[in-house]
């Protein structure tokens, strides 16, 4: 029996029949389509049409041409000989980077016309992760996405996952940490919200995650404080790091800046375990905020 708005080709068996029973099945053109989103598991809905395409041009609504023009003629002026001996080495040479790569050029009187806005507009580490999400370059087991909210870390998150599962024709998943943990917490013994109405076990619920080939925890700041759940999530992140499967994080902030808070904030910080804190400041960093914006803050202090 057909499925109700089942493939017309091969009616909802992604196999077609060759009426020679001598011949093989072949694999219909509807099989692709749904394996890929099969593969993804876990996107909310508000995300799973995002690609990196559409996460750009939401990016330069948001951050428009005015807005990157006034910073490059910002860094231009801080190239005054009077003013670059003041910069630190490091500073002047991505300022002299981003310059370089926007392409300066003559433009009306008084006026300077730029080839490309894109290597000061777009997010720091943005392109790093395209490229490897799309084409496995500069290979990494963490990538960590900060930036404050409204700044479109689970569209972008969402977007890498679906660009690596679909070049590396593998499954992915994608976690709220927030629900997650809070769903983890109702499996112990003592919870008293009703809600492990499945009577799942803690290992029934880390295991999608521990085998995933890619996994996206997002809102990874937004954790439960429950010493357990906290545990879990670190034993997560050991045996991913040790497996080398990559794991990319969301967060309001970078992980530095989160270890420098407080137990309650931030409940990683109750296990005292330095070695996880370095594996997670050495993830690959994405930072939303326009690229040069957030240099010129740091001269402007």
């Amino acid at each position: 029996m057909k499925a109700s708005g089942a493939c017309p080709l091969c009616g909802g068996r992604r196999v077609i029949l060759d009426p020679d029973p001598m011949k093989p099945a072949r694999p219909c053109s509807c099989a692709a389509a749904v394996a890929a989103q099969a593969a993804v598991e876990g996107i909310p809905t508000r995300y799973r049409d995002c690609t990196f395409d559409g996460f750009w041009d939401w990016w330069r609504i948001q951050h428009p041409r005015e807005k990157v023009l006034a910073s490059l003629a910002q860094a231009q002026a801080l190239d005054h000989p009077q003013v670059r001996p003041t910069l630190s080495e490091d500073l002047r040479s991505k300022l002299d980077l981003i310059l370089h790569k926007c392409g300066a050029r003559a433009g009306g009187v008084g006026e300077t016309a730029w080839r490309d806005l894109k290597p000061a507009q777009e997010p720091q580490g943005y392109r790093a992760l395209v490229n490897w999400a799309r084409a496995d370059r500069d290979a990494t087991d963490f990538w960590w996405v900060d930036g404050p909210a409204g700044s479109g870390r689970s569209s972008l998150a969402a977007a890498a996952l679906k660009a690596w599962c679909d070049r590396t024709r593998s499954g992915g998943r994608f976690v709220s940490v927030r629900a997650f943990t809070l769903e983890l917490r109702d499996t112990y013994y003592d919870s008293r919200s009703f809600l492990n109405t499945d009577f799942m076990s803690e290992r029934d619920r880390m295991a999608p995650l521990l085998e995933a080939p890619f996994l996206v925890l997002d809102d990874f700041d937004r954790m439960d404080g429950d010493i357990r759940v906290v545990r879990a999530m670190a034993q997560l992140l050991d045996h991913r790091y040790g497996e080398q499967l990559p794991t990319l994080i969301t967060a309001s902030r970078w992980t530095e800046s989160l270890q420098a808070g407080d137990r309650e904030t931030y409940p990683l910080l109750r296990l005292d375990d330095p070695s996880l804190f370095r594996r997670l400041a050495s993830s690959k960093r994405v930072v939303l905020r326009p690229t040069l914006e957030r240099l010129l803050e740091s001269v402007n202090g």
